[in-house]
């Protein structure tokens, strides 16, 4: 299978691979910070979501397991076989139905910023932004949902940097990624998961708030949760130290074919 979607590895091929999911408004550079860290250890292999960063737009919106058989198509086409699935808010329900669809290879599973479901309230709030993107473009979203997104952090070069890069944001691929995944409800996949799984949450989210991540962590059976008090909606980008230490961690504690 050809892959289908735009992704960047780093780190010795020979390694087990961390595939890294980012949330909606992002791209692969959301982790540029903790894979320079992580690929001192392990394959680090992030994807583009279709609709985002240098991967295809879609035509119409695309549904979470559409998403899930794209990530699979790279992990074929690079022929891993020991993966660590991490994705980040929309990017974590990616990852969870991810863990499920590819079990024979996946060894581990970290969620963060995570909910079971993303319901029709969450339509109505993507379809108000959209009809503003539609009419101003990205700009009209600006800094309203990068404040949301960094509630209690400071407005600071990283605040700054995030914003620019949401600003190239393709239009009508942050539509098809937002509302493609409107109506996403993992619960029984999340029941059912068996794979060590690390749930971690920033303690300023207001987004999806970390009690929607303990919830996840309640549905899970083989799993831990983590409060990252640094970090917000997107955690593994404002606290990117604390939460590559934290995934580092679980691995060596948790995954059996971890190597020094």
């Amino acid at each position: 299978m050809t892959a289908n979607l735009h992704y960047v590895s780093s780190g010795p091929a020979d390694r087990p691979a961390l595939l890294l999911i980012h949330p909606l408004g992002s791209s692969h550079v959301f982790w540029d910070e903790c894979a320079a860290i992580w690929s001192k250890r392990f394959r680090v292999v992030a994807v583009d979501l279709r609709g985002a960063g240098a991967s295809p737009i879609p035509d119409r919106n695309w549904k979470a397991d559409e998403h899930v058989q794209d990530v699979v198509s790279v992990r074929e086409e690079l022929g891993l076989r020991d993966v660590i699935a991490i994705g980040c808010a929309i990017g974590s329900l990616v990852a969870a139905r991810y863990a499920a669809a590819d079990a024979a290879v996946v060894r581990g599973l970290v969620l963060s910023n995570t909910t079971t479901e993303l319901g029709e309230a969450s339509r109505a709030r993507h379809e108000g932004r959209l009809a503003l993107v539609r009419e101003k473009g990205m700009e009209a979203l600006l800094p309203t949902v990068i404040d949301m997104a960094f509630d209690g952090l400071p407005k600071d070069e990283r605040y700054t940097r995030y914003m620019e890069r949401f600003r190239h944001n393709d239009p009508q691929g942050y539509g098809a990624l937002a509302l493609g995944m409107v109506g996403t409800d993992n619960s029984d996949i999340l029941s059912k998961l068996n794979v060590p799984t690390l749930i971690t949450v920033g303690a300023h989210d207001t987004l999806l708030p970390p009690e929607l991540s303990r919830n996840v962590h309640a549905l899970v059976k083989d799993s831990e949760f983590a409060v990252v008090e640094e970090g917000a909606h997107f955690m593994p980008y404002q606290a990117p130290l604390q939460f590559a230490a934290l995934v580092s961690d679980f691995v060596k504690r948790r995954v059996n074919f971890y190597r020094p």
